[in-house]
């Protein structure tokens, strides 16, 4: 009765965890109205995206960006000891793999919030509990010092931009990330947010829809990389968004390809002088990859394959610039090795 009188505002505040058991309980108890939620949306998405984007709009991105990723080093710099290697988590890109390989094989100190709140506190020897998951909680984890006191060897996230404001001039970050197929990528976590129970972004609503279905809805949310990349969250996208992302790659992210893992690690050990703790220890973690669910394959060149690389062809362009860039680091650590092998003989 009291919050009848009171209104809506006197309630008490939620502490329902989303993504939880109760939070998974009411789902299912209203799922019509949660697949009627989902539609309207994804309608509002869809609206958002193709709202023309204004000039000043399109600086301040700018801005964002270039104050952003001034903390991290060009990768032709040379390595210096102060900087910290960042690692760009792009999702359904290989990277639970790359996270165990860093702290398994390499005995490398990584960021992951494993037991709310964060803290400098570390767990199973390599994980040192900070969360780098939001805007907030990025700029909680700076007022930890983390960086400063040299606690991590890695530091990692899935916000290219924001996770790099944690670097200063005094200690750069170090950028890589592994890419995939925008493709590939899509249909994976289409089929991973229907049974990923454990992640927030867990949709059970997308058991009940095709992959063209999901593809096609309003407001699917396309281009992930250049979005992420140039802080172009909502609104339309041009040739000049996939430019910049394309300069940013190539100044500042080492990058390595999901379907070329051997030399991808092979790059970045030679990049970072990271040695195995055991011999072997990488292979072994590359042929029994982490956090990998199996999903019908998509025949190249479909219907429904088309569609996906319509729909994010700035991210497909982004991609086939990054498989050019780091062909050509392979072809140069090639020859340099070959060369040594001249020189021996």
């Amino acid at each position: 009765m009291y919050y009848i009188k009171n209104g809506v505002m006197a309630l008490p505040p939620v502490t329902i965890e989303e993504g939880g058991h109760y939070w998974r309980a009411i789902q299912k108890i209203n799922l019509f109205d949660m697949k009627l939620y989902a539609r309207a949306m994804s309608v509002f998405g869809q609206q958002k995206m193709r709202m023309p984007v204004h000039p000043l709009a399109v600086q301040k991105e700018r801005e964002v960006v270039n104050e952003a990723f001034a903390r991290l080093r060009n990768v032709d710099e040379p390595l210096d000891e102060s900087d910290v290697p960042f690692f760009w988590h792009i999702p359904k890109a290989s990277g639970t793999t790359v996270k165990e390989i860093l702290s398994r094989c390499y005995g490398l100190v990584r960021t992951e919030m494993v037991k709310p709140p964060q803290s400098l506190d570390v767990y199973s020897k390599y994980i040192l509990n900070v969360d780098l998951t939001t805007k907030e909680s990025i700029e909680a984890a700076k007022n930890l010092g983390f960086i400063e006191n040299g606690l991590a060897d890695v530091v990692i996230s899935q916000l290219s931009l924001e996770g790099a404001t944690v670097f200063s001039s005094y200690h750069m970050g170090r950028a890589f990330t592994i890419m995939r197929h925008p493709v590939k990528l899509a249909i994976s976590l289409f089929y991973y947010r229907q049974i990923a129970t454990w992640e927030p972004t867990y949709r059970p609503e997308y058991k009940d829809i095709s992959l063209q279905d999901y593809i096609e809805l309003n407001g699917y949310y396309d281009n992930w990389m250049v979005r992420i990349l140039t802080n172009a969250k909502t609104g339309g996208l041009n040739d000049g968004h996939l430019d910049l992302t394309k300069s940013i790659i190539k100044n500042k992210f080492l990058v390595g390809i999901s379907d070329h893992m051997p030399d991808t690690f092979r790059v970045l050990e030679k990049r970072f002088g990271w040695k195995e703790m055991k011999e072997g220890c990488v292979k072994e973690k590359l042929n029994r990859p982490s956090n990998s669910n199996k999903y019908p394959e998509v025949a190249r060149g479909s219907k429904v394959w088309n569609v996906i690389a319509e729909k994010n062809k700035y991210d497909m362009g982004l991609y086939y610039y990054a498989l050019e860039l780091f062909g050509d680091v392979v072809q140069k650590m090639s020859d340099t090795a070959k060369m040594g092998m001249e020189v021996a003989t």
